[in-house]
């Protein structure tokens, strides 16, 4: 599966059922983009797709399975997630944004 490209990235902190989302841009060099501003270096390897943010531990690793990838998340310091990931073209059939007093894509508040 080729995974550079747009992507829409909704993640959950605490697994609750309270999605956001941001876009996100993968490149071929192995960096990536968001919407909220963030970037950083993603591999991927049998089947996983792995991105950590650039200067902070975040990390989000998940399956790849046809124009979708599922996962968890964690900051490292205690808070964790989940997300899924769409690739550009996959309808969806609710859009979610950042919901204000939610924590972003990278687990600040």
């Amino acid at each position: 599966m080729a995974v550079p490209g747009n992507w829409t990235l909704f993640y959950d902190w605490d697994c609750d059922g309270t999605y956001s989302s941001a876009t996100m841009t993968v490149n071929t060099d192995g960096t990536f983009t968001t919407s909220e501003g963030f970037s950083g270096l993603w591999t991927q390897d049998a089947g996983m797709f792995t991105f950590t943010f650039n200067d902070i531990e975040t990390t989000y690793a998940g399956n790849l399975a046809s124009k979708s990838i599922t996962g968890t998340s964690t900051t490292f310091s205690g808070l964790n997630g989940c997300f899924y990931m769409l690739q550009e073209g996959v309808p969806t059939a609710l859009a979610a944004e950042r919901v204000a007093g939610q924590r972003d894509a990278a687990g600040n508040e």
